[in-house]
């Protein structure tokens, strides 16, 4: 996973919602199976009704610590994928859009080749020409992409078994997470499940994972595998038959009984010759696995020359409150990606305050952690603080209580040398701890403020899409906010707006152009294809008073990145 700087400081310190208080109201989130899946459901959305409303007290912070937890909302907890939280799309949403090759040709090719040297499978394996069309689009059609996860799965491979072992589970199941997630902990799909299991929200908490402003465990790798198979063991004692438990995973239990109740069968392959009784994903999702796992036990007959990565190893130690994975990391005497590798499901790269919290420290480093960290002030465990503004707030009263300088503040949030703050907005605040990490970027703090437009420069593999989904917005607002076509061709380097967490591309354009959410904009930049006509009706003005607010003819040219006055 890439460092993504301009994310680490949303990470939200402090909150009177302390983890406790987190957790209670997870607990309360919860659905019957007849409800709804318990892990990814293809495209439904999952219908929690998880939404209520929590009334917090906020006392009048006088310490460093009391401001120090101030500033939580409801909407900050209830987020699924927070912004600037690393996601990268789930393989299993395209199982439905995929066209597999059933010549003859290819079938008689692909069993041929797996009827040399069979190796030993722990549950039943068939091998009808469904199962052969996805050995060839894994094998043939697509293989850099299987490639990469054959390689990840070298961390966690030994660790899956065990566990789906101890489960009573077949080991060989574990591979039914290539077409899950390919093994990223960031994956996540349009049904909002994550992680290598990808588990929904519900249903990682029915099984235990703690999902909050702080903790998202369906990104952790050992404890969603523990649920992962815990959850299969209750489908296939339901099915009694394998095919149908993982048809279950994927659509939902109450989806595969009523396909067995009106199909008058339990046999997976007669269910799934009728688009009626499931889904295309669904239909594609067994046989697809069924490929997977056939060229893991054995991929280099199928021409992969796998450079497995080393299994992750690592001790755990618990820590009191929070603290940043970068103190961590020093006190671990190692780096900051090693720690977040260690610990992806640390939502905002630290331990939530009030709490006791598992994190992973490298072989031979838990004793030298706990001992390194003893010595550490509270107040020098976090580098950012995230603090909500209210009546009464100035920028000298925030620097006093957070012990840090006023320009510090401004520096962090962009604010120039203002000192004018406008309540509910939130602040980001450098801790006294940020001069031990010079390498912690205070500047890009602010970056990812919802609805507060920043820019964001292009990287390699960088598509509007993907740094929407970073970013809690979408490409069609991105791309209004940038005066960019929706399919335009984006370089290395090229510089973006960006409104995190507004999805309009009506409101991101506004906002990116230097108005509020409910305000009209006092500028426009020109974008490819604009007239003074179209700026002028867009903007509830006239093109007279575009030429005589710019100085410019009816006639003027104009020219993309171009900033017009409009008022």
């Amino acid at each position: 996973m890439r460092v993504l700087n301009e994310f680490f400081e949303i990470r939200g310190v402090g909150a009177v919602l302390l983890a406790a208080g987190l957790s209670l109201a997870c607990a309360g989130q919860r659905v019957s199976p007849d409800q709804q899946p318990r892990a990814n459901a293809g495209a439904q959305v999952e219908t929690e009704s998880d939404h209520g409303h929590h009334h917090h007290h906020t006392p009048d912070p006088a310490t460093f610590e009391d401001a120090f937890w101030a500033g939580l909302v409801e909407e900050d907890v209830e987020q699924d994928l927070l912004p600037g939280e690393e996601a990268t799309p789930a393989p299993h949403d395209m199982l439905a859009e995929i066209e597999l090759d059933l010549s003859a040709e290819l079938i008689a090719r692909e069993r041929s080749k797996w009827e040399e040297g069979l190796p030993a499978f722990d549950f039943p394996m068939t091998t009808n020409n469904k199962v052969m069309g996805w050995i060839d689009y894994y094998a043939n059609r697509n293989p850099e992409t299987f490639k990469k996860g054959l390689e990840r799965s070298g961390q966690y491979l030994p660790m899956f078994k065990r566990i789906f072992a101890e489960a009573g589970l077949p080991r060989d199941l574990v591979y039914f997470a290539h077409v899950e997630s390919a093994y990223k902990t960031t994956a996540y799909s349009r049904a909002r499940a994550k992680g290598i299991f990808q588990f929904i929200a519900a249903t990682g908490r029915r099984y235990g994972l703690r999902i909050d402003y702080w903790v998202d465990e369906r990104s952790d790798p050992e404890k969603s595998a523990r649920a992962a198979a815990a959850y299969l063991k209750d489908l296939y004692d339901e099915f009694g038959d394998w095919y149908l438990a993982l048809a279950a995973y994927n659509a939902g239990e109450g989806r595969v009984r009523r396909a067995i109740r009106r199909s008058g069968s339990r046999d997976f392959w007669k269910i799934s010759k009728s688009s009626r009784h499931l889904r295309r994903e669904t239909r594609n999702y067994v046989p697809a696995i069924l490929a997977a796992t056939m060229i893991s036990k054995n991929p280099a007959k199928y021409g992969f020359d796998v450079n497995y990565q080393d299994v992750l190893e690592y001790e755990t130690v618990r820590v009191e409150g929070a603290a940043d994975l970068r103190v961590l990391a020093k006190c671990a005497g190692t780096d900051f990606d090693t720690m977040r590798r260690l610990n992806p499901m640390l939502r905002r790269y630290q331990t939530p305050p009030g709490a006791t919290t598992d994190v992973r420290v490298p072989v031979g480093a838990a004793e030298q952690t706990l001992l390194a960290l003893a010595d550490v002030p509270q107040k020098e465990r976090v580098l950012y603080a995230r603090h909500r503004v209210r009546s009464g707030d100035t920028l000298g009263k925030l620097a006093r209580q957070y012990g840090v300088s006023v320009r510090a503040i401004q520096d962090t949030n962009r604010m120039g040398r203002s000192t004018m703050i406008r309540v509910g907005r939130t602040l980001v605040i450098p801790t006294v701890a940020t001069r031990d990490y010079p390498g912690a970027n205070a500047v890009a703090a602010a970056d990812v403020i919802e609805g507060e437009a920043v820019t964001y420069r292009v990287r390699r593999g960088d598509t509007l899409s993907s740094i929407a989904r970073r970013y809690g917005t979408s490409a069609k607002a991105i791309a209004s906010a940038s005066g960019i076509g929706l399919h335009s061709t984006l370089s290395i380097g090229q510089r973006l707006r960006v409104v995190p967490g507004v999805r309009s591309s009506a409101q991101a354009a506004r906002i990116a152009q230097g108005g509020s959410p409910g305000s009209q904009p006092s500028t426009y930049v020109v974008r490819r294809g604009d007239s003074l006509w179209k700026i002028a009706q867009r903007s509830k003005t006239t093109v007279a008073k575009l030429c005589r607010l710019n100085g410019i003819s009816a006639n003027a040219v104009l020219r993309p990145g171009t900033r017009l006055r409009l008022r």
